[in-house]
Parts: structure tokens; C-alpha cells; sequence
């Protein structure tokens, strides 16, 4: 199999065409060693996405364990705003930021490289507060870890 790679946007990062989605491994009770084994085959075989989000159970540890060796060949993506669960948002700037920290923390790394507010509507990406959370956080102000 062949793996495409394409620009992210502006970004600069260069991404897989294919990605691994980590919903089902939180949501699905998947053990780590088979998390270890689908990650592990990905990443050799030239898949560099993962995506994820902190709703999806306990995705983030899986994941965060199982690439911890190869965190420098994997764009890492994971979303904020539904600490509570998926279907319970929350984008009070305060939440936000410790969702981020959180996150973090779990995926054992100091940054994400994209980290993207989940089902967000366009109301709450009008608030100023709301999107400085992300900003600070970048910037290493807020957040103990930076994006």
C-alpha cells in the first residue's frame, strides 16, 4: 500500500491521506496491546494521523501510551470542549484550558499538533474568550504544555 501525504492547510505539516480515528478504541473497551499493535502497524506503514478527542473514554491514555516511542513521526490531533462527555459541552475558558492540560497529560506529550474544538457551533467560535483560550495555550500561557 502506498500512503499519499498532502499540506495541512497552512500549517506546514504534512499529512497522511489516511488517518487513524481514536473514538473506537476508547469506546469499544479495546486493550492496550491491541492498541499498541493497530498504531504500530499504521505508523510503519506510513500513516502519520491520529486524531482523537478527551469524550472518547479512555482514547487518549490508549493512544498516548502506544506512540509515546514515536511522537516525533505522528501528527497528533485531539478536540476540547466536551470534558464532561460528547454530548455535554463545555466552553467556559477555565474548562477549556484544563480539558487542553488534561489532554496533554494523557496523551503523555507536551504538545498537540492540531487541537480543535468539537462540535463547536459558529455562536461559540464568535466569542473572543472562547478562542483565546487556544491562543494562550499556543503561546504557553495558560496551558502548562503548549500546542
Amino acid at each position: 500500500m502506498t500512503i499519499e501525504y498532502r499540506a495541512l492547510g497552512k500549517t506546514g505539516l504534512r499529512v497522511s491521506t489516511l488517518g487513524f480515528g481514536g473514538s473506537e478504541v476508547g469506546y469499544q473497551g479495546v486493550a492496550q496491546k491491541t492498541v499498541d499493535k493497530i498504531l504500530n502497524t499504521a505508523l510503519d506503514a506510513g500513516i502519520n494521523v491520529i486524531d482523537t478527542a478527551e469524550c472518547y473514554a479512555n482514547s487518549e491514555q490508549l493512544i498516548g501510551k502506544a506512540i509515546t516511542s514515536k511522537r516525533a513521526h505522528v501528527v497528533l490531533m485531539t478536540k476540547c470542549g466536551h470534558a464532561l462527555g460528547f454530548m455535554r459541552s463545555d466552553w467556559d475558558p477555565k474548562m477549556l484550558a484544563k480539558s487542553i492540560d488534561r489532554s496533554l497529560k494523557r496523551l503523555r506529550t507536551d504538545h498537540v499538533d492540531v487541537m480543535q474544538f468539537h462540535s463547536c457551533d459558529a455562536e461559540t467560535l464568535a466569542k473572543p474568550e472562547v478562542v483565546e483560550v487556544l491562543t494562550r495555550a499556543r503561546r504557553g500561557q495558560d496551558a502548562v504544555y503548549r500546542l
